[in-house]
C-alpha cells in the first residue's frame, strides 16, 4: 500500500507542470483553501493519524488540479528529501510530501509573498514540524538532514540555507 501511495503521489506531482490537469476544473474555492490549511496543519501536528493518508491524497490531488496555485519544489531540496529513503524509508514519504503541503498552505496564507526562499523555507519548516511530531511517537526515527535543518531553524537560518541552494533561489 505504501509503495502504491508513493507511485500515486509522484505521478500526480509529475503531472503538475502540465496545464491540462488544471483545465479540467475551475479555480479553488474558499472552502478548499481553508481545507488545505486545516489539513496541512493537522498533518504537521499529527502526521501519523489514522486519517493522514486520506488527507495526503486529497491535498496531492488538489495541488495538481487547481489552476490558481502553483507549488514549486526546489530541485535541490527534492533531491535531498528523496535521500531520506536511504536513511529510513518508514516516514520519508510523509516528510518529503509535507514540504509540498506546507508550501501550499503558506502560499494560501501569504498570497503576496514572492520571495522563493521564504516560500521554500516555509515548506521545509512544515516538514520539520511533522518530523518533531513523528519523533514524539517514534524516538528512533532519525534523519541527519532533518536534524541539521532543525538546528538551522532554531538559529533562525532556515531561509538562509534555502537561499544558498543555488537551484532554489533562482526565479
Amino acid at each position: 500500500m505504501k509503495h502504491k501511495l508513493v507511485v500515486l503521489l509522484m505521478v500526480l506531482l509529475g503531472a503538475a507542470p502540465f496545464p491540462a490537469a488544471a483545465k479540467s476544473r475551475g479555480p479553488s474555492t474558499a472552502e478548499e483553501r481553508a481545507m488545505v490549511v486545516e489539513y496541512t496543519q493537522s498533518l504537521e501536528e499529527h502526521p501519523l493519524a489514522k486519517d493522514s493518508l486520506q488527507k495526503r491524497m486529497w491535498l496531492t490531488e488538489w495541488i495538481v488540479q487547481v489552476p490558481d496555485l502553483t507549488v514549486n519544489v526546489c530541485c535541490q531540496q527534492l533531491k535531498q528529501l528523496q535521500a531520506l529513503d536511504k536513511v529510513n524509508d518508514t516516514y520519508s514519504n510523509q516528510l518529503r510530501m509535507q514540504a509540498v503541503y506546507s508550501q501550499a498552505a503558506f502560499l494560501l496564507q501569504h498570497p503576496d509573498e514572492k520571495n522563493r526562499a521564504t516560500i521554500q523555507a516555509a515548506g521545509l519548516a512544515g516538514t520539520l514540524r511533522a518530523y518533531r511530531a513523528i519523533q514524539q511517537f517514534d524516538p528512533t526515527a532519525k534523519y541527519p538532514l532533518l536534524d541539521n535543518l532543525l538546528v538551522l531553524e532554531k538559529k533562525g537560518k532556515l531561509e538562509k540555507y534555502v537561499e544558498h541552494q543555488k537551484k532554489c533561489s533562482k526565479g
